[in-house]
């Protein structure tokens, strides 16, 4: 089953709708539909406007600096704009991390005038009260929403929440990007783990559940600059492999196969005529059944979308983009000429023996 579910885009950024939220949207309808009260249902379907400006808003900082965003996630909780790199320079993380909260209480303030406008001021409270009876009433709900999402990300100072990223920038003024990632870490990781047990003596499973995304989100942000610090000063040409073997897509999976037990690599680029057209990996060809290998061609299952690297680059950028995109290669490419190829095992192991002589 899919995590995720692309429902469009906006800005040229794919819009993705996490699983848990559909699930959340549907039990809302449903609910709305028995008790005959569209409420809930308007509430969620707000929430979900709302999200998606605060995610969008993070996006268009990101790209102002030349961020690219790969993707919007959106959760029940909030959302993820899935940016490419994350920034190092302080005044940039600030300015993004700051601009999804600040979105919400620019609107919060403009509803808040229209409310007051109206008349309509002392509806606000109690705070908490979320009826829908009237124009006026979406109205007042429009602003607590945006007033409530931009307090819960901005005030609550844990990676990867955007309070996280604020007060991670702000120590790195000092500090520097690394030492201030593994400051504001530990930190998110303690207040997770007081969410959770908040929340189990609620008893709270919303609490939980969000413990729980804070906390992996924190692990990850620290390992990913670990990564970085350990692999800074080494250039992708410091790693990569220069002997590239190559296959051409004229030659049958059996071939291939007998290229894989005689080369022992999982993946090779595939060329037509000395020119780079693909890559193909023991994966595509484990996906082909076994007695097709003699009739079918590399090049009718290789991958043609290729994903490469400039040989300067930074190798900690190479393990970065192996994430993202989920691959355990990439092809090393300078002035369009195939020059090596870098794997994540090649990163790995000198992770391994970077940890080593560190001890």
């Amino acid at each position: 089953m899919k995590d995720n579910y692309r429902i469009g885009s906006i800005f040229g950024i794919p819009l993705e709708l996490h699983v848990s939220f559909l699930l959340l949207l549907l039990f809302f309808f449903i609910y709305s539909a028995v008790t005959l009260n569209p409420g809930p249902f308007i509430y969620i379907v707000l929430l979900f406007a709302t999200v998606t400006l605060h995610e969008l808003s993070h996006s268009l900082m990101a790209m102002r600096y030349g961020v690219k965003i790969s993707k919007i996630t959106l959760l029940p909780f909030g959302g993820i704009a899935a940016m490419e790199e994350i920034p190092k320079n302080p005044r940039k993380e600030f300015a993004i991390a700051i601009a999804g909260p600040g979105f919400n209480f620019a609107v919060g303030g403009i509803t808040l005038a229209v409310i007051l406008a109206l008349g309509e001021g002392h509806r606000i409270f109690p705070f908490f009260e979320m009826k829908i009876e009237s124009a006026t009433d979406l109205l007042l709900l429009f602003f607590k929403i945006n007033i409530l999402l931009g307090a819960f990300n901005l005030f609550i100072p844990a990676l990867p929440m955007d309070g996280g990223r604020v007060f991670r920038s702000l120590l790195a003024f000092k500090l520097g990007f690394s030492a201030a990632t593994e400051i504001a870490t530990g930190i998110a990781k303690m207040i997770a783990i007081f969410m959770a047990l908040l929340g189990a003596l609620l008893p709270n499973l919303w609490l939980i559940f969000i413990a729980f995304f804070v906390y992996i989100g924190a692990t990850q942000e620290g390992e990913v600059s670990r990564i970085h610090l350990m692999l800074a000063g080494l250039k992708v040409r410091d790693l990569m492999s220069t002997e590239v073997v190559t296959v051409d897509e004229d030659i049958t999976l059996q071939e291939f196969a007998e290229v894989i037990f005689t080369k022992k690599h999982m993946g090779y680029p595939v060329v037509s005529g000395g020119k780079l057209v693909g890559i193909i990996t023991f994966s595509d060809l484990s996906r082909v059944p076994r007695e097709k290998w003699a009739t079918t061609r590399v090049g009718e299952v290789m991958t043609r979308k290729l994903l490469t690297i400039s040989p300067e680059e930074e190798a900690s950028e190479a393990f970065m983009r192996m994430a993202r995109a989920g691959v355990g290669r990439l092809l090393v490419v300078s002035g369009g000429r195939l020059v090596g190829i870098i794997s994540k095992t090649d990163l790995l192991r000198t992770l391994e023996i970077m940890r080593l002589m560190r001890e």
